[in-house]
């Protein structure tokens, strides 16, 4: 085939083009099926929704009677819950605003901050801890501002 003719049969389909049979009748059988109103699959999903109901309250017992079962650590009598080991009790007038509820924040910052700045000592080049040393130092000074509010 040369390229004229393949031009000329280019040509020929920008025409109208007749279909060789009638199309109407399938158009028309379809668009009445779609109109007709869908049948609902039978409901499958409602007994694995309720197995499953099964499943997990079943679960949430088992694990309500192992929680229960579990000894619960209590600090011994006379000691102090606001200490933490190797850091030790801080003094009230330490505490911001002076309440007593924010010893224990209070600790484990001065824990935090301690235990980064003996590793930054022993890596200074980290410049990791110093972001981490940077946020300690941001709950601080938003524990410092509860504080103030509180007192």
């Amino acid at each position: 085939m040369t390229d004229f003719e393949i031009q000329r049969r280019l040509r020929d389909l920008r025409g109208p083009v007749e279909p060789s049979r009638d199309l109407w009748p399938g158009i028309a059988t379809r668009l009445t099926a779609a109109a007709a109103p869908a049948v609902a699959p039978p409901r499958r999903r409602l007994p694995l929704a309720l197995a499953a109901g099964v499943t997990l309250t079943a679960l949430a017992g088992v694990l309500a009677i192992a929680l229960q079962r579990q000894p619960v650590e209590r600090p011994l009598a006379g000691t102090d819950p606001a200490i933490l080991p190797g850091v030790g009790r801080v003094p009230l007038d330490q505490v911001p605003g002076g309440d007593p509820r924010l010893a224990g924040a209070t600790l484990v910052i001065d824990s935090a901050q301690a235990q980064l700045e003996a590793a930054l000592e022993q890596q200074p080049e980290a410049v990791f801890l110093v972001g981490l040393l940077n946020r300690t130092h941001a709950q601080r000074m938003k524990l410092e501002r509860i504080g103030a509010q509180a007192g």
